[in-house]
């Protein structure tokens, strides 16, 4: 129903008041559905008087009749539409023409009513102003609606960007000086999304994603990726199977307008090696010691465009030099405009990075052009920098998932596993989690996590490429081998038809400590004759395992690698109390 009409005469002549009540009584006022709304009449006879009402009797049109409407000041008119809060209040002032002299001309007031009164041209005016005064309510309803959907609406962004951001503190961005970066987004929340772990093995994996659009659609996103990323990375499954998963996910997700440009890399800070997949991001740039500048351009299709990938061809794979660092960005960096609308463009960036001799001021040289650049924020802006041979890389591995309390110094017990692995398993096969994951259950497992992982690994890849593949290290001597090496590696497994490793663990512990021997053999021919392995990247892994593992044991001709790991009674001395004993250590792994 909708609010009586309110009016309030201003006049200290009761016979005018009494006839501008009699005009307005007989006025008969339908709204736009066709009820009949009432008017309220309220007078009082000064302004004084009227400002005294306004606590009991809010009007809605203020009225002087003639004998007040030449004596109020434009003072109290001042506090009278004051007095009406934001929400306005017509005042009409009544002029009488047939007095003998010319009344003055209203300055003060909103409109007029003439005297002698003309009924219907008092009634329209009168329906006028009503109109008027309900559109402005429903105005300022509208408003109060606004702001309260306002309000939730910014509580409901400060909810997600503290889940969003919660999302991250799995991240290891900040344990390491090693890695710089700036996320500056557009909207409340971030479209561009950057995420870092590692491996059980010691690996950085850093992630930069900018889903299309920006706000909370698109930082809606980051839930499954960031989910993705940070529960099968931790557990140790391979960089083309975490970012296959992603695909397949956003694919299913994500509507068919939205998708996410990404760039992955896995950092092997132990063997100085970058992998690295970029799916429709800006081309990162690696920026050699000596100056030279490499651009790893995208290779695949933003993830959720397509359920089919070819992550395995798309993958990139370099050596580092000591002093290598890598750049990467979103598209909000070089789409930065100025007000003319030139971009800040990618040759501005390169030319910036050329500059930076010794490599310690690119990143704050870029951030602080851009921002001179920009004349307004169009998009999110991300940077990273990341020093990929730093020291701090070789302590980052992510903690064992129980190692709080006793279960970190138990007992690992006595017992023995095996898993074979045919040459189905092997084209895309990841051991490492599932064996991780059963080895989990020990209670003292946690402290030997690290080594497990590293020794695992070492010893499948060594059984899938040397043995079953028949890689041979010596490829990656030079520059275009390395690269070589490792799209042979992606051939050949993904034509694998015959083959098979086999993997066996077992463990005893007594009173005076205890050892777990890792047994691992395959198909192939078997280790070559001893010799000294060919370049600096080949024959690597057994050195690696000397780092870990109590002793390791091979002979040429066979494929079986034995490798132990010893601990005494004391478990804080795990690893520690005993000397590596290494046969055969000029046999490539």
């Amino acid at each position: 129903m909708m609010p009586v009409f309110r009016i309030l005469i201003v006049e200290r002549d009761a016979g005018e008041t009494a006839e501008l009540r009699e005009l307005i009584l007989h006025w008969e006022y339908a709204s736009s559905t066709g009820c009949m709304l009432p008017a309220s009449i309220h007078s009082v006879k000064t302004a004084e008087m009227a400002l005294e009402a306004y606590a009991e009797f809010p009007p809605n049109l203020i009225i002087f009749g003639p004998t007040s409407a030449e004596e109020v000041s434009s003072c109290e008119i001042r506090h009278l539409r004051h007095s009406g809060g934001i929400e306005p209040v017509p005042i009409l002032f009544v002029q009488d023409l047939s007095r003998a002299a010319e009344p003055p001309p209203p300055t003060d007031c909103d409109d007029i009513l003439t005297k002698p009164y003309s009924s219907s041209l008092v009634q329209l005016k009168l329906g006028s102003i009503r109109r008027f005064c309900e559109f402005s309510r429903s105005l300022m309803a509208q408003r109060d609606r606004l702001r309260r959907h306002h309000a939730d609406f910014l509580q409901e962004q400060a909810n997600a960007r503290e889940i969003f951001s919660n999302l991250g503190n799995e991240s290891c961005l900040d344990d390491t000086p090693a890695i710089r970066y700036q996320l500056s987004p557009r909207a409340v929340l971030n479209g561009d999304l950057l995420a870092a772990t590692h491996t059980p093995d010691g690996k950085l994996v850093l992630m930069l994603g900018d889903f299309a659009g920006h706000g909370l659609a698109a930082a809606v996103g980051a839930v499954p990726l960031t989910s993705i990323f940070y529960s099968m990375m931790p557990r140790g499954f391979s960089m083309g199977r975490v970012l296959r998963e992603i695909n397949r996910k956003l694919y299913d997700i994500l509507p068919r307008q939205m998708f996410c440009c990404l760039v992955m890399l896995e950092l092997d800070p132990r063997r100085n090696h970058l992998r690295l997949l970029n799916a429709g991001m800006p081309s990162p740039c690696l920026k050699r010691t000596s100056g030279e500048l490499h651009l790893l351009e995208s290779r695949h299709l933003p993830f959720g465009v397509l359920a089919s990938d070819q992550i395995d061809s798309a993958i990139v794979n370099l050596r580092l030099l000591p002093g290598d660092r890598l750049y990467l960005w979103s598209d909000g960096i070089h789409e930065a405009r100025n007000t003319k609308g030139e971009h800040f463009g990618e040759c501005r960036l390169l030319e910036l990075l050329r500059a930076d001799r010794d490599g310690t001021q690119a990143f704050d040289q870029i951030l602080q052009a851009v921002n001179a650049h920009a004349a307004e924020q169009h998009d999110d802006l991300s940077l990273v920098e990341l020093d990929l041979t730093h020291s701090s890389l070789f302590h980052g591995a992510c903690p064992a998932a129980d190692s709080g309390g006793e279960r970190r110094g138990g007992r690992m017990g006595n017992w023995s596993i095996q898993f074979l692995l045919s040459q189905h398993e092997l084209r895309t096969a990841d051991p490492l989690p599932h064996l991780l994951s059963v080895l989990a259950q020990m209670p003292g497992a946690a402290r030997f996590q690290e080594d497990l992982a590293i020794a695992l690994g070492e010893l499948f890849r060594n059984a899938l490429e040397h043995g079953v593949l028949e890689l041979d290290s010596s490829i990656k001597s030079t520059d275009d081998g390395f690269i070589r090496y490792y799209d042979l590696l992606a051939e050949r497994r993904s034509r694998l038809d015959t083959g098979w490793v086999r993997i066996s663990l077992s463990c005893r512990e007594g009173e005076d400590g205890g050892e777990l021997k890792l047994v691992v053999e395959d198909s192939g021919a078997g280790f070559p004759e001893i010799r000294e392995p060919k370049g600096v990247y080949a024959g690597r892994g057994l050195a690696l395992l000397q780092t870990v593992c109590s002793e390791v044991q091979l002979a040429p001709g066979s494929s079986r690698v034995e490798a132990v790991i010893r601990w005494g009674p004391d478990p804080a001395e795990s690893g520690g109390s005993q000397p590596n004993v290494v046969q055969n250590p000029s046999v490539p792994v």
